[in-house]
């Protein structure tokens, strides 16, 4: 009988995509188990069909399964698949009434990586973990899909744009960066005009493509940053978080904020460079070497205050910390480690 493992994710994107690394490890410990992951609804798109998992179930803790009758009824939903080992990496005590043996997070140093942390669970029971990463496996028509956008767009900037995958020779002609200014939070957001002046230093320094992302939501701030930009970017409006990973995956680098197209980007393995102030890079920045993490040095006392009792307590409307990055500190960054 095949061993069923149900891993209790995450209802933001950029939490779900970090819990992605239990997959290779329990894979290789249970070859033949069938996964399953529990995610919210936000996240769900990004994991119906994602190739690693054999089943993505829904969490709507804002739907049916709020409250505590919601909850009943998700128990329920769960007790019936029957599976023999929930993963809880969401410490949540729902996930200890599924009737299967339990692994639970591990209490304690809440200041190491989420990643750490989760794979920590799994090293508790045995598990090797070694070399596991955030991971998001695209699919050959994805990438085709992502491919003939490129090909559509070329004839707007007047050269080709080729995916760094699809490439003989790393030409700086060919040079795509991925831009997304936006977020779920404004005190993570670098300001519109720093993004505007970088995306157009880059253009003119490093003869680069600009993929310029949003969100349904950040639409205005979209359109903001191109309008300050010297060179026209090539604006990606797409709601499909599959589309937008096969897209992603297609740059040279990608820079941004603490948002889920973040960790996106770092699970399909392009480099990152990522904008902190606010919030806590040791716990939640791109994992993995190849990526950059980018901090003013300047130090309030209340930084990082996301996550904590009061984010955002201040009042401020913005947070200084990020504000004080420059353009110049981030077109240094992207030269030297992704461009030079």
């Amino acid at each position: 009988m095949r061993k069923k493992i149900l891993v209790f994710s995450f209802s933001f994107i950029g939490d779900a995509v970090l819990s992605t690394a239990v997959i290779q490890p329990l894979r290789t410990h249970f070859p033949d188990a069938h996964i399953t992951f529990l995610v919210g609804t936000r996240a769900f798109d990004l994991f119906a069909n994602e190739p690693q998992l054999d089943t993505t179930l829904v969490y709507d803790n804002r739907g049916e399964h709020a409250g505590w009758k919601g909850r009943v009824k998700l128990i329920k939903t769960l007790r019936r698949e029957k599976f023999h080992l929930v993963v809880n990496l969401r410490d949540s005590l729902t996930a200890r009434c599924i009737g299967a043996e339990h692994w639970g997070m591990v209490r304690g140093n809440r200041e190491l990586h989420a990643v750490t942390r989760y794979l920590e669970t799994l090293r508790r029971h045995g598990v090797n973990t070694t070399d596991a990463h955030p991971h998001l496996q695209l699919t050959g028509s994805e990438q085709d899909e992502a491919q003939r956008f490129l090909t559509t767009s070329s004839s707007d900037v007047g050269r080709s744009l080729v995916p760094r995958y699809a490439r003989r020779t790393r030409s700086s002609e060919s040079l795509l960066i991925g831009i997304h200014p936006g977020g779920n939070w404004t005190y993570k957001l670098w300001d519109a005009r720093n993004y505007a002046h970088l995306a157009s230093a880059l253009c003119k320094k490093q003869n680069a493509s600009i993929l310029l992302f949003a969100g349904p939501n950040e639409r205005e701030l979209q359109n903001k940053v191109a309008g300050l930009m010297d060179t026209p970017p090539i604006l990606v409006k797409t709601g499909d978080l599959r589309h937008l990973a096969a897209l992603i995956s297609a740059c040279d680098v990608y820079i941004g904020n603490d948002t889920g197209p973040m960790h996106i980007a770092a699970a399909v393995d392009t480099p990152v460079v990522a904008l902190f102030g606010s919030t806590n890079h040791y716990r939640s920045g791109p994992y993995g070497e190849k990526h950059c993490v980018v901090q003013s040095g300047i130090e309030l006392g209340c930084n990082p205050c996301h996550p904590g009792r009061h984010p955002g307590g201040c009042g401020a409307g913005s947070c200084a910390v990020i504000d004080g990055i420059t353009v110049e500190q981030v077109l240094g960054v992207v030269e030297r480690r992704h461009t030079g």
